[in-house]
Parts: C-alpha cells; sequence; structure tokens
C-alpha cells in the first residue's frame, strides 16, 4: 500500500486538533484539501476515520487505532532526515524553547551546558513568555518546546512533569500583616496585584484570596512576576509570587512574604505530542527531566541533614 505523507499528516493534524479548519491553517493549506486528504486516506484504508459532530471532527473507533501506528510512522520519517541531515554535516538543528520564568529559576544555564557536550547537533533558541502563550506557541509549532505552570489545556500538547513549585503571597516590606487577613471582607478589601489570565497564577489567586477576581479590590494587573514584584516593592498591593524568587528579595528587605502555607503547582516542559519522539527534542527533554530529578535528589539530602 503507497500511502502519501500529506495525507498522513493531514490526518494526524485533524485527530489532534478536531477541527478541519485549524488543521487546514497548521498545514498552511485550504480546509477543503485536508477534508480530500482525509477521503483519499479513507478510500485507500477502507475504512471511516472521523465522524463529523457538533463538537468538529472526531475518530471512529478504526480511526483511533489507527493514530498511533500514523504517528509512529511520521516521527521515524523525521528522524530519518534528521540522521541524514547530520550525515551531511548541516547546520544544526535549531530548538525553540519557551521560558515563563527567569532562566536561572529554569537550570537554563545548566541545560545549554548540557546540551553543547550531549547534543551538538542541536542549538536552542531561549524565548521568553506566559504559560499559556507558550502552551499556544508550542500547539501551533511556532516553539518546539517550553516552560509552564500548569497543566496545558489542549490534547496535542503533552506536559512532563518536572516539579511542583510553591507560590506564596507577597506584601509591601511595610506592610501592617504578617499573615493574610482571617475576615473574608479584609482580605478582598486589600489592594491586589491580579495576574493576568495568560498567567496560570490567576487560576490559584480565587483559591488564595477568596474571592473572584470580579469580587475583589484590584489595583492592577501583571504577566510577569517580576512586573508583579516590582508594584509590590512600590507599595502598589499584594500579589502571588513564586516561593523561591520571593524569599530572593525578601532577604533584601524589599518584600514581605505572608506566612500563610503556601500553594503549589506543576512546572512542566510541553511539547507537540506529534514531537515528542523526535531525537533532538527527546534528548532536551531527557536532559530537562534528569537536572530536575538531580536537583530534587540534593533537596532530600540536604533536609535529612538538617533534620
Amino acid at each position: 500500500m503507497n500511502i502519501k505523507l500529506d495525507k498522513l499528516r493531514s490526518f494526524v493534524l485533524v485527530a489532534d486538533e478536531g477541527n478541519l479548519t485549524r488543521a487546514a491553517k497548521r498545514r498552511h493549506t485550504t480546509p477543503s484539501a485536508v477534508s480530500e486528504h482525509l477521503r483519499q486516506l479513507e478510500d485507500q484504508f477502507g475504512l471511516p476515520l472521523f465522524e463529523r459532530s457538533a463538537r468538529g471532527m472526531e475518530l471512529t473507533p478504526e480511526g483511533r487505532k489507527l493514530l498511533p501506528p500514523a504517528r509512529q510512522a511520521l516521527m521515524q520519517i523525521a528522524e530519518l532526515d534528521e540522521i541524514a541531515r547530520s550525515l551531511r554535516s548541516e547546520t544544526p538543528t535549531t530548538l525553540m524553547l519557551g521560558l515563563n520564568a527567569p532562566p536561572e529559576y529554569l537550570k537554563v544555564d545548566q541545560l545549554l551546558r548540557k546540551a553543547a557536550r550531549e547534543l551538538p547537533e542541536a542549538q536552542l533558541e531561549l524565548i521568553t513568555s506566559s504559560s499559556y502563550q507558550i502552551a499556544d506557541q508550542v500547539r501551533e509549532g511556532k516553539m518546539d518546546l517550553g516552560f509552564m505552570y500548569g497543566d496545558p489545556t489542549h490534547e496535542a500538547v503533552k506536559a512532563i512533569r518536572l516539579a511542583d513549585i510553591e507560590f506564596c503571597v507577597v506584601g509591601p516590606p511595610d506592610s501592617e500583616h504578617d499573615i493574610l487577613p482571617t475576615d473574608p471582607e479584609e482580605r478582598r478589601a486589600l489592594p491586589w496585584i491580579w495576574a493576568s489570565c495568560n498567567c496560570p497564577v490567576s487560576r490559584m489567586m480565587p483559591g488564595i484570596v477568596g474571592f473572584e477576581r470580579e469580587q475583589t479590590r484590584v489595583v492592577s494587573s501583571s504577566e510577569d512576576e517580576h512586573v508583579t514584584l516590582s508594584m509590590i516593592r512600590a507599595g502598589l498591593g499584594y500579589g502571588v509570587v513564586e516561593k523561591e524568587l520571593s524569599q530572593h528579595w525578601a532577604s533584601r528587605g524589599s518584600v514581605r512574604i505572608l506566612a500563610d502555607a503556601p500553594t503549589k503547582a506543576s512546572l512542566n516542559l510541553v511539547v507537540r505530542r506529534d514531537r515528542v519522539e523526535r531525537k533532538p527534542i527527546a534528548a532536551v527533554i531527557d536532559m530537562a527531566r534528569r537536572l530536575w530529578e538531580e536537583s530534587v535528589d540534593l533537596a532530600v539530602e540536604a533536609d535529612v541533614v538538617d533534620g
């Protein structure tokens, strides 16, 4: 059976997106062209691959069984191409890596050194963005992989869990509060710097503050922890910031950490599912995972010694 790769790519993209228009956009073609690819592939297989529903394009039972080997075939072709390029001594593959926090907090300096030693056929290009935007850009193919707090909402994006990160409430250095007020009205009357909807911290804040944004005294919003900290240091109000970063500024007397139980969120490395097995991307994922596992092991050892 002679299966054209462009038809197979259309099949996988429609399965990921659940929508012809979005799949066509990622293929830089028209929905009718993608629809024709699916029709030809169904004729070739002699099986129905999708059913149209109110939610879009849904895989049939036959389509669900054919999707994994289709992905594998495309990944093997991509790996074959990468090996051929390396044999021709071409320019190293550039991987776009999205950062949702300062590089030092994400261990990116260590990751870059490891990649230079262990993965000379690839080079990492760093882009700073917010967590949800990184997940969207990875899904759209504008980034190869990236860091984000919380989990991606799209099925086409896979999350590799690296660690649980603690967040805490931070106030100005001259704040009269050592802990969050227990009275709900007093708590929501505090001046809050609310995380934007592009930041997963915005989902944590109602649970911490006890109220939704619309019910709270919000004096400003921010997509970036450093901007939030600048506003807090200036005395503008209270915000939720990653604990290690907060401790850095609290040790300088620039902010005050309120002594409440910290809130945790997962730090993930996200990648598109159809790219996760590609050699350079898989290698970077493995390096990042090892770095974070080593840091967790060292932290446990330090706790044992201190204990």
